[in-house]
């Protein structure tokens, strides 16, 4: 039997602005124009849930982990490299927490689980919300490296620190928050759910408005994926080209590690993330509908990927974490191992048999 769904574009709604620009009575009367297509799942319910759970599990009590070596770590605490990955682990602990089990529910019960138009508003606020702002963040994060390797006397002074570093991670916060609840919660739309599919189906009513729905794919979407990916490969090629041709060069060991965690976030951006906005921008330009629909589907379920991995990451790459978890979680296995290990010798063991007659 096979199993049809809509597709899943909540993350790239402007796609539905060129659905809502054609005539009425053709768009809105027809299900398939205003889901694009219905496609068939690629991986079925079954796999994705047990996908997803094995992931998402051990991703958790990885960035729980890394969170609370770095709260408890006042080293790490002040070290601004790690203030802007603790928002994105937060950000993505909220999609994990919430945004995950609600799908695996849906699973289970093969639909939303509870039917109420809160359950949709809050998983579309997580779905959409907090995965674009953990993209913007990431952006951020790759222009930051440029000031704190570049541009260090940017940051020399407390004032300084307050009006380049710590300012503009709040502007960026208050941003995503103010404008994901008023598009979803306050903006004046009627939105449509449909508990029988994942997510309700429906985008935002928010999505459909033009300059809502282009405003939110190209600031939030769109731009940041590709910054974030231009930003990183000027990182490395500032670096290697003062390396090799300043008077001053640069240390390179004193960077390796900021460098090669920036390249670990930038490949998942570039893996997932950059497809899809191709693939968005194709659409505009004449790819065939039911193509776009199994694509987007499959890269939507990949981009889960970038949150489960993102935590990995960072237990990899900060020094102070790396160091807690070989010393708190590796060791302590290896001393239990070895505490409840028995050494058999054969000497020790004498084989009598008595064989009566």
């Amino acid at each position: 039997m096979q199993i049809l769904v809509y597709p899943d574009l909540s993350r790239y709604p402007s796609i539905i602005l060129k659905i809502s620009d054609m005539d009425n009575n053709q768009s809105l009367n027809n299900t398939e124009n205003i889901s694009l297509a219905t496609t068939e799942i690629f991986l079925s319910y079954n796999a994705r849930f047990w996908i997803l759970l094995l992931f998402d599990i051990p991703s958790v009590a990885c960035a729980l982990f890394v969170l609370f070596c770095i709260f408890i770590d006042r080293k790490l605490r002040s070290n601004i490299k790690n203030h802007v990955l603790v928002i994105i682990l937060l950000l993505g602990i909220g999609s994990q927490l919430i945004d995950v089990p609600f799908y695996l529910n849906f699973i289970v019960h093969s639909s939303v689980v509870p039917s109420k138009p809160s359950t949709c508003l809050l998983w579309w606020f997580v779905n959409i919300g907090m995965y674009d702002g953990g993209v913007i963040f990431m952006a951020w994060t790759a222009f930051e490296r440029h000031i704190i390797v570049f541009h260090e006397q940017w940051i020399s002074t407390r004032k300084r620190r307050i009006i380049v570093h710590y300012f503009p991670m709040c502007f960026l916060i208050l941003y995503i928050f103010i404008y994901y609840i008023y598009a979803i919660y306050y903006f004046p739309c009627e939105n449509t759910y449909d508990y029988t599919l994942p997510f309700c189906n429906e985008f935002p009513c928010y999505a459909y408005d033009p300059i809502m729905g282009i405003w939110d794919w190209i600031v939030n979407i769109a731009s940041p994926t590709f910054l974030e990916a231009l930003l990183s490969l000027a990182f490395i090629f500032r670096v290697l080209w003062q390396k090799h041709h300043s008077h001053l060069p640069i240390h390179w060991h004193k960077h390796r590690k900021m460098a090669i965690q920036l390249m670990s976030l930038s490949s998942l951006n570039m893996a997932f993330n950059i497809p899809l906005c191709i693939i968005n921008i194709a659409y505009f330009c004449g790819l065939p509908n039911d193509i776009v629909a199994e694509v987007t589907q499959c890269f939507t379920i990949l981009c889960y990927l970038v949150i489960f991995l993102f935590p990995f990451i960072c237990l990899a790459s900060i020094s102070g974490v790396k160091k807690t978890f070989y010393e708190r979680i590796l060791r302590r296995r290896r001393l239990l191992i070895q505490r409840f290990t028995v050494t058999v010798k054969p000497e020790h063991f004498s084989l009598q048999t008595t064989i009566r007659r």
